[in-house]
C-alpha cells in the first residue's frame, strides 16, 4: 500500500509540474508578446517563481510587471483598454490567497503527517480537521480557481497583443542578428 502512493504521489507530482511548467511558459510569452521596450521585466524571470520560500515574494512582483507591461504596451500603440490594470486585481488576490494558503499548510503540517504516519502503519486514525485546516482547504480551492482564472486573462492579453497593430513582437526572434 505504501508503494502505491508513493507511485501515486510521483504521478501527481509530475503531472503538476508539467501543469506548472505550461503556466510560467504562458506568463513569459505574455511578457514577449510585448515590444522589448514596453516590457517591465525580462521574460526568463518568471522561472524564479520555482525558487521556494522566494516565490512568496516574486509572485507579487511578476504580477505587477506583467500588468504594466500590458498596459504599456497598449499605450504604445495608442489602443485603449477596458480595464486600466489588466489582470491585477484577480493576480495579486491570487497570489496573496496562496502565499497566505501554504503558511497555514507549513503550520498545520506536523498534525497531518503525524496522521499520515499512523495511517500508513495501518493504524486507523480518524483524522481530526482542525477549522483552520478545513478554512486552508476552502482558501486552496479558491486560489486554484483564482489561478486558473489568472492563467486564462494573461493568455487572453497575449494572444490580444498579439493582434495589436504595428506590433512587431509576432516576428520569429530566432533569426534575428543574422
Amino acid at each position: 500500500m505504501a508503494v502505491m502512493l508513493i507511485g501515486m504521489a510521483i504521478i501527481f507530482g509530475l503531472i503538476g509540474l508539467v501543469i506548472g511548467i505550461l503556466y510560467l511558459v504562458n506568463l513569459q510569452n505574455t511578457i514577449k508578446a510585448a515590444a522589448p521596450e514596453n516590457r517591465q521585466m525580462p521574460p526568463a524571470n518568471v522561472w524564479l517563481l520555482l525558487v521556494p520560500l522566494f516565490n512568496f515574494y516574486w509572485v507579487f512582483v511578476v504580477v505587477r510587471r506583467i500588468t504594466d507591461t500590458i498596459v504599456a504596451e497598449y499605450r504604445s500603440k495608442g489602443q485603449a483598454l477596458p480595464n486600466p490594470k489588466p489582470t491585477y486585481s484577480v493576480g495579486m488576490a491570487m497570489a496573496a490567497i496562496m502565499v497566505v494558503n501554504a503558511l497555514i499548510s507549513i503550520i498545520t503540517s506536523p498534525d497531518r503527517m503525524k496522521e499520515t504516519e499512523m495511517a500508513m502503519q495501518g493504524v486507523v486514525v480518524q483524522a481530526e480537521s482542525s477549522g483552520l485546516q478545513m478554512f486552508n482547504s476552502l482558501l486552496g480551492f479558491v486560489g486554484l480557481v483564482l489561478w486558473i482564472v489568472y492563467w486564462v486573462q494573461t493568455a487572453g492579453y497575449k494572444n490580444k497583443m498579439k493582434m495589436l497593430p504595428n506590433n512587431k513582437a509576432n516576428d520569429s526572434q530566432i533569426f534575428q542578428g543574422m
